[in-house]
């Protein structure tokens, strides 16, 4: 009982925070917010201003809030290379903190209600290569990071090869995320169509082998 109880509390949760992005979106309030304002006072705090950066990128899944433009702006701000640093330690925190929430109030009733023959399949391999499931999520753009996170604590797959496959899988979404959000300070120029050409690649590569696979 106290199990299904904290489901229906988790899914209200959800519920709740995707109504609040719909709302501030409808009010518009991202179209008040002066970001280059904030980057300036970002940067000035230095190593201040990256650890703000990773608590905010940690808390980040409990609002449903993309985590792509995130990233981004995190190159943007902090460099390529410290944006990438500052992306993994926030993204991974904010990955396991997503595990546990759904782990500890989710999966129980979730189990009880899993029937469906397919998702039951999954759910045994990802127990019995749980590292290899989450590195392949992770390392696909077409998987929602979010989902994954949340959708993971609701399986069988351990801990330590969820958080493994977590932080190896999203290393080179975060450094190629990271050099084209740097390079967006110097719009036009040699870097930023390298890595603009970096971003596609690893965007489009991922859809057309899933899509070669499908065919075969």
């Amino acid at each position: 009982m106290a199990s299904t109880k904290s489901f229906w509390l988790l899914l209200i949760w959800f519920l709740v925070a995707a109504s609040g992005l719909l709302i501030v979106k409808w009010l518009g309030v991202w179209d008040h917010l002066d970001l280059n304002r904030i980057t300036i006072w970002l940067r000035e705090l230095g190593p201040l201003g990256g650890l703000l950066y990773i608590i905010v990128y940690t808390l980040r899944p409990l609002v449903l809030f993309p985590a792509t433009p995130v990233t981004l702006y995190g190159g943007y701000v902090f460099g390529a290379f410290w944006g990438t640093i500052y992306d993994i330690i926030g993204a991974l925190a904010g990955a396991l903190l997503s595990f546990y929430i759904t782990r500890k109030w989710g999966r129980n009733s979730f189990q009880r209600i899993l029937k469906n023959k397919r998702l039951q399949s999954f759910d045994q391999k990802a127990e019995e290569k749980g590292f290899m499931v989450v590195l392949y999520m992770r390392l696909m753009p077409f998987f929602p990071f979010d989902g994954v996170s949340y959708g993971a604590g609701l399986s069988k797959i351990r801990f330590w090869d969820y958080a493994w496959g977590t932080l190896i899988g999203i290393i080179p979404g975060a450094v190629i995320y990271n050099v084209f959000g740097a390079s967006l300070q110097d719009i036009g120029s040699g870097k930023f169509y390298a890595a603009l050409g970096m971003y596609v690649a690893f965007a489009i590569i991922p859809l057309l082998l899933k899509k070669r696979r499908v065919i075969k």
